[in-house]
């Protein structure tokens, strides 16, 4: 257990650590009027910790929370999107083969932030790196240029707090390109709401489709397990890249290549599915509900088959995300071709929730061991253990575990 303390009927970021439902995004730092809010790289997981004796229990770290709704016991019913149907959707890729060989799939992200610095309407993007002092820990900053936009390439699977580097947006001038996992850029809205600057600093936000955040120690025990590395040997991790649909490499003193394998097969196997946060299993949002632009791999057989260099998939829902996404095909620097919202659903097929998926099931487990919510026992009987029982499984170990975020 960590060393935040929950105080009896506080309205305060602990309850949500002390539950084990922090999702790491660092929003409550933001938000906090006296900043007595830190943050915490652990060995796992990132998680927040309070200086109770500055704490003034306001509560504004619980209202920009993603997972506040779990203390109440409530579903957001996030399966049921409006006007779904119309969404513009995209096969696209980065006309420039630097940008899109080392990305996660076309190179849509790291070319759009930069097609909109250099057309004057961002002054950079909001992204992550793990090239820091501790290359286990991916590091969020503010990348203004080409160059730190191209280290920052391809998916991270490991914890990233997005929302942490907030604070230092809203100290400096500029207007930024926000790129986060669902709960980052819902909890980024929800600052947004409480400090409107925010709405004028952000002027993009795009969510990254996902599946789950993995600890820090699947990575660690990949590399040291499989490549038999030396973790105080290496200086960079690269999770994705070097074309599609991708390699796991890991570099030491002088770029030397340490560690090299695929993606499929390897690191989807041993990184992606493992020891997520318990905040993960109690998701329905999988697919950036409040982002201006929701982005994928096109996961199927055949593009498996065929594509080397990479494309991306991706979901256009705002206005803002329209005129972006119009701006880099007029341009020239993308290359895109329109598919259908269900051709986006059905490249991850697994993370569509709808009202019976078992993923009810498992929120209904943690309610039930967590805070004793007796009323979800039939929705557990019901759904999850005439399925898979992982859920339960899962929330068993992290309610048994003192040292969770450890």
């Amino acid at each position: 257990m960590t060393n935040t303390k929950t105080i009896a009927g506080d309205k305060s970021i602990a309850a949500v650590v002390s539950k084990r439902i922090c999702c790491g995004c660092g929003a409550c730092t933001v938000i906090c009027p006296k900043s007595c809010i830190g943050f915490i790289y652990g060995e796992k997981y990132n998680y927040p910790k309070i200086d109770e004796s500055r704490c003034v229990h306001c509560g504004r770290c619980l209202e920009v929370c993603p997972s506040a709704f779990l203390l109440r016991g409530t579903d957001p019913g996030f399966y049921d999107e409006p006007a779904k149907e119309s969404y513009k959707c995209y096969l696209i890729h980065s006309k420039d083969d630097e940008i899109r060989l080392d990305a996660s799939s076309g190179g849509f992200i790291t070319g759009t932030i930069l097609h909109l610095i250099n057309k004057g309407l961002a002054d950079g993007g909001i992204v992550a790196r793990c090239q820091s002092k501790d290359p286990l820990v991916a590091e969020s900053f503010i990348a203004t240029d080409r160059a730190s936009l191209l280290n920052a390439r391809a998916s991270k699977y490991a914890p990233v707090s997005s929302c942490t580097v907030l604070a230092e947006v809203l100290k400096r001038p500029g207007r930024y390109v926000f790129v986060g996992t669902p709960c980052m850029v819902e909890a980024l809205t929800k600052l947004q709401k409480l400090l409107p600057e925010l709405q004028d600093r952000v002027v993009l936000k795009i969510g990254l489709v996902c599946a789950g955040m993995a600890s820090r120690l699947s990575t660690k025990a990949y590399i040291e397990n499989e490549g038999k590395v030396n973790i105080a040997d290496v200086r960079r991790i690269c999770y994705r890249g070097n074309g599609w649909p991708g390699r796991f490499r890991v570099f030491g003193e002088n770029d030397k290549l340490l560690m090299d394998r695929p993606l499929l097969g390897g690191s989807l196997i041993h990184l992606v599915p493992r020891d997520h946060y318990l905040r993960c299993w109690n998701c329905l949002d999988h697919w950036g509900r409040f982002a201006d632009i929701a982005v994928s791999d096109p996961w199927t057989d055949e593009m498996v088959k065929t594509e080397r260099k990479g494309r991306s998939a991706i979901m256009v829902r705002t206005e803002l995300g329209e005129k972006a996404v119009a701006s880099t095909i007029s341009n020239g620097d993308m290359i895109a071709d329109p598919i259908t919202v269900s051709d986006m659903l059905g490249y991850n097929k697994h993370l569509i929730i709808n009202p019976k998926h078992s993923r009810h099931g498992w929120m209904g487990a943690y309610q039930l061991i967590f805070f004793v919510r007796v009323k979800y026992l039939p929705l557990i009987i019901r759904r999850l253990l005439k399925s898979k029982k992982i859920g339960l499984k899962t929330t068993f170990k992290a309610r048994l575990n003192r040292r969770y975020y450890y």
